[in-house]
């Protein structure tokens, strides 16, 4: 379903009313049959021939580089027990003006039907107009070329005033169109039982371009397989519309089985999306046998003011509560509970931002080791910006049964950031593929894209008052008693020796390895200038224990200094390669 439609830089405002079943029946008069009766549900069909009925799926008015391109697709439906041939009238379109443009068939257009079957038709003209126009009818005229003068009948006369797609030259939005965020909809004129829901969309920033990912809930309410159709999404902004790339080629839902796609939205750093077009693309080919792509658009559906609102939250999240996962999800087992048990957030003075450190238990309920999900995460401002979680560099492969293991992610955050109503949201991430691969080797993808977990409003947790408690769960770390001496060594130098008496409890079937954090003591000159950083792991060699225990510092210097200063942190290298910390005492002598 790889999108090949045209990519257009100005406003493009939905004109097109998504439900045909809004059309009201026609009463009968000459040249204007009455419709044939339609479910509510369904485009309304008008009878053309005795045979044959005639429902609209598009209809096109749209400005181009050589004047106004105008077209139709219809379906046509043979209701009799024979082969019925499509009559040859002309099919025109009329303005609200009196006007009537001509329009040609696509090239190769089936020229008759098979009994109780239906085919669709493509119709498409471009006339010299630069101001525009304004349709209202599709004509079927019959034409008795063989009297003079000619004579021409009216066939049919459908109302399309409502059907029409205006492209990027209207502002007009029709009020059966347009839906709210997270409304549910269907598209009746194509043909599908499906329904829709926008249910998320997030953000995540790849150098100076950022990817909007918005999360779709397809529900099948029929009795029967439904295919997904060939829909795409538009994200607008002010007077630019972007393109989407869909992430999911093809989709068949059972009945009553629910799905979600998603749509993959590149746009520039700083673009706000304000609202989202859901196209379908129509093809015609010309008299040269060159195909003619274009879009029309079937729903238009309003954003939130901010991007953040549109984030669905379960409610205020209590820290270490099983979090509540969707149903539909494919990367949390059922079996395993997965909780926030801490969220701290700190000023970083040497490099001008703050970080956010959070901590997640994941519980195994099960008799059976279950594997350690790769989940993503974000935090999202009151504001709306999203700061995306870097999960720790190395995790174990499995959580053993009855039992816990800790995964901790950190954020990037700018200085301004208060931290009073933050969101955090929880995602299983995915490869978004080429559709077609270059080389019979594996495929490699060419950007990912999240579907939401879960999400919550979350309080930061304030820093522990005592310089002699750390807590990084699931230890907790207390100093006994802490001594800071300077040694000289055979060099003529100066080096410095902490030692410390520590007692440490875990939390119970709560497991750490060789992936736990460590903590890093870097040593401080009486100038505040770093002279040495030591980390110390809880598990392996040289780990820190209960009891007595040494840090050594290699100061190399021949000048002794006076004060000292070490400061504690929690620390661990994230998937990205860098270190993330958190202060957790200071010692000063």
């Amino acid at each position: 379903m790889k999108s090949q439609w045209k990519t257009t830089v100005s406003s493009v405002f939905l004109s097109a009313a998504l439900l045909a079943s809004a059309v009201p029946a026609l009463a009968a008069e000459p040249g204007k049959p009455a419709p044939a009766q339609a479910s509510a549900s369904a485009p309304t069909a008008y009878k053309l021939t005795n045979d044959l009925q005639v429902e609209m799926k598009s209809v096109l008015n749209e400005k181009t580089a050589d004047g106004t391109r105008l077209g139709a697709v219809v379906r046509m439906k043979n209701t009799s027990s024979k082969v019925v041939r499509v009559p040859e009238y002309e099919v025109r379109l009329k303005t609200k003006d009196g006007v009537e443009f001509r329009l040609q068939a696509s090239l190769g257009s089936s020229r008759s039907i098979q009994p109780k079957s239906q085919v669709e038709l493509s119709y498409l003209a471009t006339v010299d107009s630069g101001e525009g126009v304004e349709l209202s009818e599709l004509r079927w005229v019959d034409i008795d070329v063989y009297v003079y003068p000619k004579k021409e009948t009216l066939q049919l006369s459908v109302p399309v005033s409502d059907l029409v797609w205006n492209g990027t030259e209207t502002s007009e939005i029709p009020s059966a169109s347009v839906k709210k965020w997270g409304e549910a909809f269907t598209i009746p004129s194509l043909q599908t039982p499906l329904e829709f829901k926008t249910t998320n969309i997030s953000r995540d920033t790849i150098g100076t371009k950022t990817n909007s990912v918005v999360q779709v809930l397809v529900t099948n309410p029929s009795a029967k397989r439904q295919t997904l159709p060939n829909i795409a999404l538009e994200g607008k902004s002010g007077l630019q519309t972007y393109d989407s790339n869909p992430s999911d080629a093809t989709l068949t839902l059972e009945p009553g089985e629910k799905k979600y796609i998603h749509f993959v939205i590149p746009t520039e750093l700083n673009t706000e999306l304000q609202s989202l077009n859901v196209v379908t693309a129509e093809k015609y080919i010309d008299a040269q046998e060159k195909p003619v792509m274009y879009s029309v658009g079937r729903v238009h559906i309003m954003l939130p003011a901010k991007q953040a609102d549109a984030l669905p939250v379960q409610g205020v999240y209590a820290f270490g509560a099983s979090m509540k996962m969707d149903p539909l999800n494919e990367t949390i087992h059922p079996n395993l509970d997965v909780s926030l048990v801490e969220l701290h957030m700190q000023q970083n003075d040497e490099d001008g931002f703050k970080t956010a450190i959070a901590k997640f238990k994941l519980t195994n309920k099960s008799g059976n080791p279950l594997d350690i999900p790769g989940f993503a995460t974000d935090l999202v401002s009151r504001d709306g910006y999203t700061y995306n979680g870097n999960r720790q560099e190395k995790t174990s492969q499995r959580v053993l049964p009855n039992a816990s293991h800790v995964v901790t992610y950190s954020y990037v955050l700018p200085a301004s950031e208060t931290g009073e109503g933050l969101k955090m949201a929880l995602y299983e991430t995915y490869g978004l593929f080429a559709a077609e691969a270059a080389s019979p080797a594996p495929a490699t993808p060419v950007a990912s894209y999240k579907s939401l977990l879960t999400a919550y409003s979350v309080n930061l947790q304030p820093q522990p008052e005592s310089k002699d408690e750390l807590k990084l769960y699931p230890l907790t770390v207390k100093v006994n008693n802490w001594e800071i001496s300077a040694m000289f060594n055979q060099q003529q130098n100066y080096n410095y020796r902490l030692k410390l008496s520590l007692d440490i409890e875990q939390e119970k079937d709560v497991l750490i390895d060789r992936t736990f954090s460590q903590l890093q003591f870097d040593l401080y000159d009486n100038g505040g200038t770093l002279i040495n950083s030591v980390k110390s792991p809880f598990v392996g060699e040289n780990k820190l224990q209960k009891g007595s225990n040494t840090i050594n510092f290699s100061a190399d210097t021949m000048q002794l200094s006076y004060p000292v200063m070490i400061k504690v942190y929690e620390s661990f290298v994230n998937d990205k390669g860098e270190t993330a910390k958190r202060l957790l005492t200071t010692f000063k002598q």
